[in-house]
């Protein structure tokens, strides 16, 4: 009896070990084969269609009205006219190129109150006056770069001051020369031209901090044109062949952007629907969006008369679509844009469209705010 229930204690303890080597194998080859597919299997980035499925990336489609009044422009003091440009400086207070009012309104993070800061709204030439000023940038030290546009000439206006410096064109009045503003007086414009010391109807500026060197879309000329601060003349960068659609020509090109990255200046190419980069020293342009043959259009890939384009961090692109009444996000590297405020060609006043969204900006969180010029506000629409 003793010798068949050692056998049997023998049998079982035997069938214990071998199950359990039996388990303990079935689970290293089961191991094995997905590490395996896992190595074989090819990594990809899925860019996906739709920003919901990235919830790091995505926006309230409902705006919030953060500067001006909808359908109500004026000139008080929590009223817009036109707005065609915004800023932000680094706490986040909102500036703005309040282009009907011929001044630059600062409105301190929260408030919906401005106060004006270059400018006032007679409008003239003077050097305490603005002329449809039309783009702004402010530098590390919160000085203003102002874009007066129907001066003809970029104005410098240091942080307190009462009347900026004209650092790039004439500035000089023609009379001959006049431009009516809906609603508004008939202005004067400067005396424009084509030499390397005059600008005509100049729009985007943009700053490279390290050579203090100021970039000028010089509109009305088909060029841009770059300035040593400090010298009264600048240099032909890029263009002045004519209207174009050449990757040597640009067509009435509105915002400028410089990226210290690949030192290069991005471009808002307004007639041709695209946006294109321009490197520093080269002798022609790249595409970055739209179609390449100039057409517009709705679609993904297209756009019809874009006016502004910047970066965010991580180099996704975010442009204005002046025409389809949008603003169209791609993701760094990608041809294809997707929808994050606007409805396509839809205008409308509530908080989920524009009526020619002109500008745009991010903040540090990357919420977005956008100018939308003939609704006469400032929208801001929250990341989440």
């Amino acid at each position: 009896m003793i010798f068949i229930s050692n056998h049997i204690y023998r049998c079982s303890r035997r069938y214990i070990i071998t199950s359990v080597l039996i388990a303990v194998l079935v689970i290293l080859i089961i191991a094995t084969i997905l590490l395996v597919l896992l190595i074989k299997s090819p990594t990809k980035t899925i860019i996906p269609s739709n920003l919901d499925n990235i919830p790091a990336l995505r926006w309230n489609s409902t705006g919030i009205t953060v500067a001006g009044i909808s359908g109500s422009p004026g000139s008080a003091n929590n009223q817009l006219s036109f707005p065609y440009d915004i800023f932000l400086d680094y706490a986040n207070n909102l500036y703005i190129a309040d282009r009907g009012n011929h001044r630059i309104q600062k409105y301190l993070i929260g408030s919906s109150i401005g106060q004006r800061v270059a400018g006032n709204v007679t409008g003239g030439s003077s050097s305490d006056k603005l002329s449809i000023p039309s783009r702004l940038l402010i530098d590390s030290n919160e000085n203003l770069y102002i874009s007066d546009r129907c001066n003809a000439r970029i104005q410098f206006w240091r942080k307190g001051a009462n009347s900026g410096i004209t650092v790039a064109g004439t500035g000089k009045k023609n009379k001959q020369n006049s431009v009516v503003f809906p609603s508004y007086n008939s202005l004067s414009l400067g005396s424009v031209g084509n030499s390397s010391n005059e600008l005509d109807r100049p729009y985007g500026i943009a700053l490279d901090p390290i050579s203090n060197t100021l970039y000028i879309v010089d509109q009305a000329n088909q060029r841009i044109m770059s300035y040593i601060l400090g010298n009264n003349s600048g240099t032909l960068l890029f263009g002045f062949n004519g209207a174009g659609n050449s990757n040597t020509q640009l067509s009435w090109p509105v915002g400028l952007h410089f990226d210290i990255l690949t030192n290069s200046l991005v471009i808002a190419n307004f007639g041709p629907h695209k946006i294109v980069r321009y490197v520093l020293g080269s002798s022609f342009w790249t595409l970055i969006a739209g179609d390449i043959s100039g057409a517009s259009g709705t679609t993904p890939t297209r756009f019809s008369a874009p006016t502004e384009a910047i970066f965010d961090p991580m180099e996704n692109l975010y442009v204005a679509d002046r025409n389809n009444h949008r603003i169209q996000f791609f993701y760094a590297g990608q041809l294809n844009a997707t929808t994050i405020a606007g409805i396509t060609r839809v205008n409308g006043t509530n908080a989920t469209t524009f009526d020619v969204p002109f500008s745009l900006r991010l903040d540090s969180q990357l919420n977005l705010y956008v100018a939308d010029a003939y609704n006469h506000r400032i929208q801001k629409f929250l990341r989440y």
